[in-house]
């Protein structure tokens, strides 16, 4: 029994647009799991009239990483000669890769700029 073209490609696009979209799905379920669980260690507390720790009440510091730049730096290089190789066009692999540029030097202004903030008392 063959499988028919339709059925292969139909499967073969719900899984390619299926799959990212279940795995932005399974990431938002769970940080909103951890965000309501600390809603509700906040409302138990002030429930029972215990102090809040401000720690619980702070936003989470970020701290900017230049790993996505690097990727997307690697991915541009990466496409630029694969495309060269092939005798495509090569300036393909510049718009991943000026991405990756724009984070790092964003990441370096960030770095800069926190470097120049009081410390915390």
């Amino acid at each position: 029994m063959q499988t028919p073209e339709a059925l292969v490609a139909l499967t073969g696009m719900l899984v390619s647009f299926g799959l990212p979209l279940l795995v932005i799905a399974i990431v938002l379920y769970y940080k909103h799991q951890r965000n309501r669980l600390h809603q509700e260690t906040i409302l138990k507390l002030a429930e029972r009239g215990l102090p809040v720790p401000p720690e619980l009440l702070r936003l989470p510091e970020r701290h900017p990483s230049p790993k996505a730049g690097l990727v997307l730096l690697a991915l541009g290089a990466a496409l630029s000669a694969f495309f060269w190789e092939q005798g495509l066009p090569w300036s393909i692999g510049l718009i991943p890769g000026l991405m990756g540029v724009a984070l790092l030097v964003s990441w370096k202004i960030d770095l800069r700029a926190a470097g120049h903030r009081e410390p915390p008392r």
